[in-house]
C-alpha cells in the first residue's frame, strides 16, 4: 500500500496540479507580455517554479492549438524549432511546410537550445510567425545570445524562491490542513533550500514518516533529513 493511499488519497497528491501560489506578479507580466506581443525571459534554479509558470500560461491561452510548448533539456541541441511550428499547423501545414500565425511559443531550459534555433526564434518572431516567445532559463548572462536576438526581449525575470508561508500553503492545497503542522512543513521547506521541487519531495518522505508516527514532532524531521534523506 502506498503512503498516500494509507491518508485516503487514490493518487499521489503531491503530484496534483493545483492553483498557482507564489510569485503571482511574475504570472501577471507572463501574461501581459503575451498578450502584448513579446519576448520575455523567466531566471530561475532548477525546481525554482519555472515549468510551473509555463503550464499557467498552457492554461490560459493554449486553446485552438495557438501555444507550443519544447522542453529543450528533453528534446536537445538538435532540435528544429521550425519542425515544431510546422506540426503545430496540422497535417497540412506539415505536408506543405506552411507556417502557424501569431502562435505562443514556449521554451524551458532554454540553455540546451543551439544559437541556430535562437536565430530561427529571432526570424518567425520578425515574421509574425510567432506571437510571442517566453523563455525560461536557470542564467539568462550564460546564454551568450546575439545581440539581435537581445534587443528583442522586453525583459528578463529573477524567479523568487516563495516564502515559508507560501510553500505551506502550495503544501495545503495538495493535501489538506490536517496532516502535518505548519512548523514541521516550514522545517522541511528550509532543509529542503528553498527549492519548491525539493519541498514536495522531501514533504514525501516526511509524510511516510508520519504514517508510522502521527506524533511526529520538527526534532524527528530534523533528525529524518540530517541521515541524508533530502
Amino acid at each position: 500500500m502506498e503512503w498516500y493511499e494509507e491518508l485516503d488519497f487514490d493518487e499521489n497528491p503531491l503530484l496534483v496540479e493545483t492553483k498557482y501560489i507564489g510569485n503571482e506578479e511574475i504570472l501577471k507580466e507572463a501574461f501581459y507580455s503575451i498578450v502584448s506581443g513579446n519576448i520575455l525571459v523567466i531566471e530561475g534554479e532548477e525546481g525554482s517554479g519555472k515549468t510551473k509558470i509555463l503550464r499557467e500560461i498552457i492554461k490560459t491561452f493554449g486553446g485552438y492549438g495557438k501555444v507550443a510548448y519544447v522542453s529543450c533539456k528533453d528534446l536537445g541541441r538538435d532540435l528544429n524549432i521550425e519542425t515544431i511550428l510546422v506540426k503545430k499547423n496540422g497535417f497540412l501545414g506539415w505536408l506543405f511546410k506552411v507556417y502557424p500565425k501569431r502562435m505562443i511559443l514556449l521554451l524551458d531550459d532554454v540553455e540546451h537550445l543551439s544559437a541556430k534555433n535562437m536565430e530561427r526564434i529571432k526570424y518567425f518572431f520578425d515574421s509574425n510567425h510567432l506571437k510571442a516567445v517566453v523563455i525560461t532559463t536557470k542564467n539568462f548572462s550564460a546564454l551568450k545570445l546575439t545581440e539581435s536576438i537581445t534587443q528583442r526581449i522586453r525583459k528578463v525575470i529573477p524567479l523568487s524562491s516563495l516564502s515559508e508561508f507560501e510553500a505551506v500553503q502550495v503544501f495545503r492545497s495538495k493535501v489538506g490542513e490536517h496532516i502535518l503542522s505548519d512548523r514541521i512543513l516550514k522545517v522541511t521547506y528550509q532543509f529542503s533550500h528553498r527549492n519548491i521541487q525539493k519541498f514536495l519531495k522531501n514533504c514525501e518522505v516526511v509524510c511516510k514518516a508520519y504514517i508510522g508516527n502521527k506524533n511526529i514532532t520538527e526534532g524527528d524531521v530534523q533528525k529524518l533529513f540530517e541521515k541524508g534523506n533530502a
